[in-house]
């Protein structure tokens, strides 16, 4: 297990270093256990020498010979020597300039001539800076993601009418609505209720969560030990009959939810459209997009957002930043990339 778990995070890992503005006009293509590079349409452009090939980004793409990382040219040309242990993708940053707002662009890369990992600054000569270049700081995922807001606890003073319930524990609004909704517990369950003290929702559910993060909020009830939605205004989208639920905010802004039912895993959007009608074992949501799908084998395949799929086949999949390509691990453990369309780029 520690192994595998190992391997799966240098995995992951591969699929990091191609998100800085990652050229892929051409593909590291692999032949055996030798690394190479070759177009869309399979033509091998670069032999296949390398131990390990990277995608290139910015005219450079980082390479190992033997133990040590170098960088070549889309010709294939080694520019910069192989003697680094870490060598990242080159990307712009900005060296201060005196005399010009904003710097002086340039392109540097993070590297590491030690063992330790202690990484350095080169320049597109491979070159150490005297000083790592800023980056913009929207360039970096971690940056781009909104800070979450603290929900503190409420007290509410609303006047209990005629026994209507026991205890309010939330409430929520509808866009261009005045109306307050109640959230409240009586006996041992929960309901919704509005200001005019109209039940909405039956107080027949053992737990209900308010999702707030579109305009129109809905409901996910938990009913006896089995999951579903309700929408705000009490009609109930997904009936609660699924093992279990997971809600999703797809790139796209649409919200999707992955239910389990009788061993099988679907997905739906909130409207209760099926999206995934197929039951496979396991669905995840890929922040890249799509769904990755886990076979009764254990094998993993891609669905997505178009419909399309790749059927499960290999260890494991990842897609790419853009789309355009996914990193698999083949059934011999072996790391190549395929197309969305399924198109191998490697022979075992």
């Amino acid at each position: 297990m520690i192994k595998k778990k190992v391997l799966f995070a240098g995995f992951l890992l591969m699929v990091a270093n191609c998100f800085a503005q990652t050229d892929m006009s051409l593909i590291p293509y692999r032949s055996g256990d030798k690394w190479g590079y070759a177009t869309a349409d399979k033509n091998v452009v670069i032999a296949p020498t390398y131990k390990e090939a990277n995608w290139f980004s910015e005219g450079y793409a980082s390479v190992m010979i033997g133990s040590k990382y170098g960088y070549i040219n889309k010709q294939g040309r080694l520019v910069i020597p192989a003697k680094f242990t870490v060598a990242k993708p080159f990307r712009k940053g900005y060296a201060p300039n005196n005399n010009k707002a904003g710097g002086d662009s340039v392109l540097f890369a993070g590297a590491s001539l030690e063992a330790s990992g202690y990484e350095i600054c080169i320049n597109a000569k491979g070159t150490r800076m005297p000083k790592c270049p800023a980056i913009n700081e929207n360039s970096v995922t971690e940056n781009r993601t909104p800070i979450g807001t603290v929900v503190r606890e409420k007290t509410y003073t609303l006047p209990n009418n005629n026994g209507m319930f026991d205890k309010i524990a939330d409430d929520y609004k509808i866009a261009g609505s005045d109306e307050t909704y109640y959230i409240a517990l009586k006996g041992d369950k929960y309901g919704v209720f509005n200001s005019k003290f109209e039940t909405i929702v039956p107080f027949q559910y053992n737990s209900i969560k308010i999702n707030r993060d579109e305009p129109m909020p809905f409901l996910q009830v938990n009913q006896g030990g089995m999951f579903g939605v309700v929408m705000p205004d009490g009609k109930v989208s997904i009936a609660p009959e699924y093992s279990n639920l997971n809600i999703v905010k797809a790139g796209n802004g649409k919200e999707y939810v992955i239910i389990q039912k009788n061993g099988k895993t679907y997905v739906k959007d909130i409207s209760n459209q099926d999206i995934i009608s197929t039951g496979y074992t396991d669905i995840a949501y890929d922040d890249a997009g799509g769904f990755v799908i886990t076979g009764d084998n254990n094998n993993r395949g891609f669905y997505f957002m178009d419909n399309s799929v790749i059927q499960p086949k290999y260890k494991e999949i990842k897609m790419l930043n853009g789309g355009k390509y996914l990193m698999v691990k083949t059934a011999a453990g072996k790391t190549g990339y395929i197309s969305n369309t399924g198109e191998e780029y490697f022979k075992d």
